[in-house]
C-alpha cells in the first residue's frame, strides 16, 4: 500500500456567498447593529462571531453558503507530488494548462464558468502559504491516473482538489496567512 500526497503551496483565492436561515440572519443583523456596522462589514470582524455565539457560524472561514476556492494561478504557486514521503514531482499550474503546451503532460479536467453574481452578500479572501495537503492510499501509483481539476472563474484560474482514478483525496491540513479580505453586497 502506497501513500500518495499532493501539497499545494502559494496563494489561494476564496469567494463565499453568505447564506443562512431566517432566524440566524435576524441574529446576525442584531449583532451587526450592536457593533454599529453593516452586516457585510461585520462578517469580516472576528469579534462579530464571538458576540454572535452561534455554533453553525463559528467564523468567517465557516460561513454557510456556496464557496469557490482553490490555488490561484500566480507566480507563487507550486504543486508537490509525494509517494511515501519522497518528492517525485514539483510543478506549477501552468504545467497543467493544455492551452499553453504543445501536448498535454498531465491528466487535467478544466471547467470554465463565466457567471454574474446573484444578489447577496459575498466575502472574498486571499491567503498565502501552505494551501492544502491531500492524501490517498493506493496499491500502485501511475501519474496518468492522477487528475488535476482546473477551474476558470471569470478572470481567475484555480486548481481545486485532485482525484486519483475517480477517487477523492482526503484533505489533511493547511497553514495559511490571510493577506486580503473584502466583503460586498449585490442587490
Amino acid at each position: 500500500m502506497q501513500n500518495l500526497k499532493i501539497n499545494l503551496h502559494g496563494e489561494s483565492w476564496t469567494l463565499q456567498k453568505f447564506e443562512c436561515s431566517e432566524e440566524d440572519l435576524c441574529d446576525c443583523m442584531k449583532v451587526a447593529a450592536r457593533m454599529k456596522l453593516p452586516l457585510m462589514k461585520a462578517l469580516l470582524d472576528p469579534f462579530f462571531y464571538y458576540y454572535l455565539n452561534i455554533t453553525s457560524i463559528p467564523s468567517v472561514e465557516h460561513l454557510s453558503g456556496s464557496t469557490i476556492s482553490g490555488l490561484l494561478n500566480s507566480s507563487k504557486n507550486q504543486i508537490e507530488i509525494l509517494i511515501d514521503g519522497k518528492k517525485i514531482k514539483k510543478l506549477h499550474i501552468n504545467d497543467l494548462d493544455h492551452e499553453l503546451l504543445l501536448f498535454p503532460l498531465y491528466n487535467t479536467n478544466k471547467t470554465e464558468i463565466i457567471k454574474d453574481y446573484s444578489p447577496g452578500i459575498y466575502v472574498e479572501q486571499k491567503a498565502i502559504g501552505f494551501i492544502a495537503s491531500y492524501e490517498i492510499k493506493l496499491d500502485h501509483f501511475t501519474i496518468d491516473d492522477l487528475q488535476f481539476n482546473l477551474f476558470q472563474f471569470n478572470d481567475k484560474q484555480l486548481l481545486q482538489k485532485p482525484t486519483y482514478q475517480n477517487k477523492n483525496f482526503l484533505f489533511r491540513k493547511k497553514e495559511t496567512l490571510l493577506i486580503y479580505q473584502n466583503s460586498f453586497e449585490l442587490l
